[in-house]
């Protein structure tokens, strides 16, 4: 039936008939031809027949629009024959039979009907079949069919076997032995009209239909139903949802009155997913997304988990939310677990003030290489060189302000010692006393004419008895003869770099925070092995500690140098620097606004000439056909005239009407030619013009990536995660443009949730933590249990078990802050993976996903570039193990292969 304004247009009911009726039999009536429709009022026949004249009409087959009824009508009959004669009877049970009650839209339904039958054939389908000898002929589908036992020309990855039989060309078997056979499915194919996507958009429309409502299945009409007797029942929750719709409607609700229970419509209209998840204005609290408390199919009601309620300790229906698993990570670490967080930040800190530190970049791995390497490494003698020279500098500076008077001089005073500095070395309790400026260690700025009240700055406090639990811990006799002038200048040399590690103990021994006292003791007592050591097994010493202890060095020395006035000089240039981008970066964006409006303009142009054209090529052919219709009536006329002339006219008459005609041809060839010329000059003034902009356009492309580039490098303070994922999970991308690598880490870092975030957690199992206004099941509850379920089904196993022991011990308070996970992803494949894992709908996962795409082309390119670098380095150090093994007597072989951490050389420092 055609439709009107994309809906069925319900024809007029017909009007009953009593015969036994004398004002029955008299009633006047109108009939419709084409709509076999009977009227009782005039008025109203004269309407419906005015309305089925207007081209509003739209074919529900094929969707043409602009047709009158009549012209649907039609439409819809030839596709109608044109869609039988193509489908056989049986493929189209089959294909009714896969689409009732589903609920996808008609794209998505006609994809799956077309992938699930492209391949599967049904008896009595007519198709094209390679015959023994490789020729494709018109055959018919018999049956489906086992493998034949003695056909070895069959593939045994076939899936499928029919049996056909060759036709004739009026369409009939032939009856010969030799022309039936049973064929695999490989060497069966339809004819691309017969079954297409196109045939099968017009066979849905013509045979099923699909109410107005949200979530309204696909229906086989009940003709079609009753022909090939399909069920059009429709199941209990689709009823369900249907009652729900049409009581929602004022047309319907007279419909829906009755057709259900009260009590079923009024639970359905307060607890329905699809009303709930069509309301929800996203992105929501993640662990508030409807999706994972709804049945898989969508619809049905929300399982309420409000604290307190019988559905508290419920299971989430739908776990997975309609999303895919989280891929895999990698667990596998050198680092230990409450080691990585340190080891990112001194990494990252090391790479990013590589230029105020005068230290070479190196790459994540070469970093943890170094740590582990249990000999002197170039890495960390130059790493720590750096931090000591940056805190040398410092301390001159304030060696100098402290010569002087005031606040200045008493805090730079104070700053040339450590908090752990009077504690380390107090052997008594000292009572609480006033303390002036001239009982600070090292005081070089008293006076005796100043005013007492000048003078008294602080009360300090009692200094208990340090019992030290080692022989040569911080403020040792060994450690200070050790640490004698340890500051006395910068490290620059090649020469002074031998003995840093005495700069380094005495860096500890006298900046030591009183917190790490025992800590750093039992570091300092395996730094300095013996009461008379030398500088070779201070060396060694300082090699053989553990990954731990030197990160705990490293992070001592990061937490005072990152003070000095060398990384905060720094930290201002890179804000003038940014500055300056932004600046660059709004003028780059007016640039390209002025690019954009230009072509617009452009393109206008262009279209208009081109319509101008069409005009008159559109006038030029109305006045041929103009022409072409008089032609009839004056071609008579035409040929008596020039009987006429060719008759009176001489000889030299009828030359100069030639002449005259080929110079009017010739003026109007010279003039099209002019205009073609015009036409093309112009174009190529267009086409230039575009060119110059396309070529601005890409220059500015380009200055706007290297504008990025520099802003990530002068933004050097990144330690801080891209996002969070629904449990919680934290996601690190470590870029280190800040150095000189063409690539960071390589690796997308995943940390644990912080206890804050699992307190949280478990407040929503707490019924005081309800908000009193949410009034949708999808914002209550849902916290330990469900989150734990959540977890497991998505993959996170590990994980899960860890969030369920961690929870436990923060409820009894004896949760180890330093207890948590960390885990990888360096595989590009991973991180596509990831983003369809993130569900957008929740606030968390919809910025983390963002994030994510943003930095996505950083990260694979990172990452291959970091799988590239390990491959070159592997392959020269097995070429250089080679040629030392041939060449052992002839030629000396350098110590490290070239390209390997071993061979690393500060040149920022030597350049």
């Amino acid at each position: 039936m055609p439709l009107l304004k994309r809906k069925r247009f319900t024809p007029v009911e017909t009007p009953t008939y009593d015969e036994d009726s004398k004002e029955s039999r008299n009633t006047t009536v109108w009939f419709s031809p084409l709509t076999k429709e009977i009227f009782t009022d005039y008025s109203e026949y004269l309407k419906r027949t005015s309305l089925y004249k207007k081209p509003i009409w739209q074919c529900a087959s094929s969707g043409k629009s602009n047709l009158t009824y009549k012209e649907a009508m039609e439409s819809e009959k030839h596709d109608k024959d044109r869609v039988q004669e193509k489908i056989p009877e049986l493929l189209q049970k089959r294909v009714l039979e896969y689409i009732q009650f589903s609920t996808a839209r008609l794209e998505t339904i006609i994809e799956e009907a077309y992938q699930h039958f492209v391949n599967r054939y049904a008896p009595g389908e007519i198709i094209h079949c390679v015959w023994d000898d490789g020729i494709a002929y018109n055959a018919k589908i018999l049956q489906l069919a086992d493998k034949p036992k003695d056909d070895v020309d069959n593939d045994d990855n076939e899936e499928s076997y029919y049996k056909v039989q060759l036709i004739d060309e009026n369409l009939e078997g032939i009856d010969q032995e030799d022309c039936i056979k049973v064929v695999g499915g490989s060497k069966i194919k339809r004819d691309r009209f017969a079954f297409s996507k196109n045939l099968l958009r017009k066979f849905i429309r013509e045979y099923a239909s699909k109410d107005t409502y949200i979530g309204a299945p696909w229906v086989v009409k009940p003709e079609a139903a009753e022909r090939f007797g399909i069920d059009v029942q429709l199941p209990e929750k689709l009823q369900l949802a249907k009652d729900f719709a049409y009581s929602k409607s004022r047309k319907k609700r007279k419909d829906a009155i009755g057709a259900t229970n009260g009590n079923v419509k009024e639970e359905a209209e307060l607890n329905d997913a699809r009303r709930i998840e069509a309301t929800l204005k996203y992105p929501v609290e993640d662990l508030n997304v409807p999706t994972y408390r709804r049945d898989p199919s969508g619809s049905g009601p929300l399982t309420d988990m409000t604290p307190g309620t019988k559905g508290a300790n419920s299971i989430a229906q739908n776990p997975t939310g309609d999303m895919p698993i989280r891929p895999t990570p990698n667990y596998q670490s050198t680092i230990p677990a409450d080691c990585i967080g340190s080891f990112l930040m001194v990494w990252s800190f090391l790479g990013n003030f590589s230029q105020p530190l005068k230290l070479s970049p190196f790459s994540l791995d070469d970093f943890e290489n170094a740590l582990r390497y249990d000999s002197a490494t170039t890495i960390l003698t130059e790493s720590n060189i750096a931090l000591l020279n940056a805190v040398i500098v410092q301390r001159d500076r304030l060696k100098k302000e402290s010569l002087g008077h005031g606040p200045t001089a008493m805090a730079a005073n104070i700053s040339l010692y450590g908090t752990g500095y009077l504690a380390s070395r107090a052997t008594a309790p000292v009572a609480p006393q006033l303390q002036s400026l001239s009982h600070t260690p090292s005081s070089q700025y008293n006076s005796d004419d100043e005013d007492e009240d000048h003078d008294v700055w602080k009360v300090r406090q009692p200094i208990e008895k340090r019992v030290s639990t080692v022989e040569r811990g911080v403020g040792s006799t060994a450690v200070e003869i050790v640490s004698i002038n340890w500051d006395h200048g910068t490290v620059d040399t090649e020469a002074e770099r031998y003995g840093w590690e005495d700069i380094l103990i005495g860096f500890v021994n006298q900046l030591a925070p009183i917190e790490q006292l025992p800590e750093l003791d039992r570091i300092l007592n395996m730094l300095v092995p013996s009461e008379n050591s030398t500088l070779e097994e201070r060396e060694q010493a300082y090699s053989s500690l553990c990954l731990r202890d030197k990160i705990t060095l490293f992070e001592l020395l990061i937490n005072v140098a990152n003070e000095s006035f060398v990384i905060k000089n720094y930290l201002d240039e890179c804000q003038d620097q940014l500055t300056e981008l932004r600046k660059q970066k709004i003028d780059l964006s007016r640039e390209r606004k002025r690019i954009r409006a230009e072509k617009l303009e452009l393109e206008d142009k262009q279209n208009g000439d081109v319509q101008t054209e069409n005009h008159d090529a559109g006038v030029d052919s109305d006045s041929e056909d103009d022409a072409s219709d008089n032609e009839d009536s004056a071609l008579l006329k035409a040929q008596r005239k020039a009987d006429q002339l060719s008759r009176l006219e001489s000889r030299q008459e009828a030359m100069k009407r030639r002449q005259a005609e080929r110079e009017e041809q010739e003026n109007k060839r010279i003039k099209m030619h002019h205009i073609q010329r015009e036409e093309q000059r112009a174009q190529k003034v267009r086409n230039d013009a575009r060119k110059k902009l396309d070529e601005e356009e890409r220059l500015m492309h380009k200055k706007e990536e290297q504008v990025e580039r520099d802003m990530r490098k002068y933004s050097v303070n990144r330690i801080k995660p891209l996002g969070r994922d629904k449990f919680y999970n934290r996601y690190y991308y470590l870029d280190d443009i800040g150095g000189t690598l063409l690539h960071g880490s390589g690796k997308l870092y995943v940390q644990s949730p912080s206890d804050t975030d699992l307190m949280v957690l478990l407040e929503r199992d707490v019924v005081e933590s309800i908000d009193a206004n949410a009034t949708l099941p999808c914002g209550r509850g849902g916290g330990v249990k469900f989150v734990s379920q959540l977890m497991k089904e998505q993959g996170l196993v590990k994980e899960a078990e860890f969030f369920e022991d961690r929870v436990a011990k923060l409820k009894q308070h004896t949760a180890n802050p330093l207890d948590e996970w960390w885990q990888t992803y360096d595989d590009p494949e991973d991180i596509q993976k990831l983003l369809d894992w993130l569900n957008p709908k929740g606030v968390r996962e919809f910025r983390l996903r963002r994030e994510l795409e943003r930095q996505k082309h950083n990260l694979i390119t990172g990452m291959k570039k970091r799988v590239a670098d390990q491959v070159v380095s592997n392959k020269r150090h097995e070429t250089l193990q080679r040629r030392s093994t041939r060449h052992q007597k002839a030629t000396p072989v350098p110590q490290y292969p070239p390209g390997s951490w071993l061979a690393y050389t500060n040149k920022l420092a030597f350049p």
